[in-house]
């Protein structure tokens, strides 16, 4: 039994010393990357610049800038922004094209309201006819309490908005506080 182990463990190690050797024993050169430099650098700063942008919303929403001071930056980094993507257009101006024919297909699938099944699967089925109406994602839903006798029983408040949280949360998903346990 001991020499069966032996002999499992060297060749296990056999194989994964071959693994890893292997590619240092080949003699084919290696595999050169090609990149448009000045793509790529035009496409990192194009992403650098929408971050700063929504870091600059962020701000200017959570009061740390004037409406002067955002309404200046905003002009000059969406105007950056702007000459960023002028100049990856004309570098390949292919993308460009490719982003006109998926709008122009996005909006054909919305005029049939009928979404592509995936090519491996079977059809999706049709919409139903009398699908209830979601609200917005925005508007949140709030129950309104009009006597304690209507708060069932063991349910939390946040002691900083009032709203109900649930009994497992540490903290609260209306506005982030931490709801102490009682």
């Amino acid at each position: 039994m001991l020499a069966f182990s032996v002999l499992a463990a060297i060749l296990v190690s056999g194989v994964a010393v071959a693994y890893v050797a292997w590619p240092l024993l080949e003699s084919s050169p290696a595999p050169v990357i090609v990149e448009n430099d000045r793509l790529t650098d035009l496409i990192g700063r194009k992403d650098a610049t929408l971050t700063a942008i929504k870091e600059l919303e962020f701000d200017y929403n959570t009061g740390k800038l004037s409406d002067s001071d955002y309404a200046r930056m905003d002009e000059r980094l969406r105007g950056q922004a702007i000459a960023y993507i002028q100049q990856i257009e004309k570098l390949a101006p292919e993308s460009a094209r490719m982003d006109d024919r998926i709008e122009a297909e996005i909006a054909k699938l919305r005029k049939t309201g009928v979404a592509p099944a995936p090519a491996a699967t079977r059809p999706a089925p049709a919409p139903k006819q009398a699908a209830a109406v979601r609200p917005a994602a925005s508007t949140p839903q709030v129950a309104v309490v009009t006597s304690p006798a209507a708060v069932p029983a063991g349910t939390r408040f946040c002691t900083n908005c009032g709203k109900p949280v649930q009994p497992t949360h540490k903290f609260c998903a209306n506005c982030g506080a931490a709801i102490s346990a009682e």
